[in-house]
């Protein structure tokens, strides 16, 4: 049984699309005790497509290659759920760094970045906290990948984030609306009158 060799694939660069739940600015430690990084992104169906097919065309190559190494059939090489899926009319695309920090097998200890960038390319000032809703770009690289309890799969590694537009955090009336709540009249007033 002859094992292929570990090729990288190409690293792509996403459309513009708004931030779903994006941990970028440091690595959260809450699920990885040595820290990652995540972010979703929000795709249109168009943009989402030409991306889902690259990353389905990695997984099928996968799938095929456990199946030449075991011997099975190739319908019987399970397949993982992809890290995008088209939910109602966009794509939701889901990305993370991990390990950042971590042992080479030589025992040296290496910290993994994570390149973040204003719309002009300039480095980002980490200070800034990058929120959902801000409009960004992904750079990501599919690794493909096989576990006998789950079978073959794709993970997208974040690379970098480029942001165009920083969501300010703060909720506008139209998020009021969307709770149902209308204005009351003599009710408080945040920040005055």
């Amino acid at each position: 049984m002859a094992i292929k060799s570990r090729q990288k694939e190409q690293a792509i660069t996403t459309s513009v699309g708004t931030a779903q739940y994006p941990w970028v600015n440091t690595p959260s430690t809450k699920f990885v005790p040595e820290g990652e990084y995540s972010c979703g992104i929000i795709l249109t169906k168009q943009e989402g497509e030409s991306i889902f097919k690259k990353v389905e065309a990695i997984l099928e190559n996968k799938q095929k290659e456990q199946a030449e190494e075991s011997g099975k059939d190739l319908k019987d090489v399970k397949t993982y759920q992809l890290p995008i899926q088209l939910e109602g009319d966009t794509y939701v695309l889901k990305s993370k760094l991990k390990p950042v920090n971590g042992k080479s097998k030589d025992g040296s200890e290496y910290t993994r970045s994570l390149g973040l960038f204003d719309s002009k390319g300039n480095p980002w000032d980490r200070e800034v906290i990058i929120r959902g809703g801000s409009k960004v770009r992904l750079n990501i690289r599919p690794k493909a990948w096989f576990s006998p309890s789950l079978g073959a799969g794709v993970s997208l590694e974040l690379l970098a984030v480029q942001v165009i537009e920083l969501a300010d955090g703060a909720l506008s009336s139209q998020a009021a609306e969307s709770f149902g709540f209308t204005e009351v009249e003599g009710g408080y007033v945040n920040g005055g009158e």
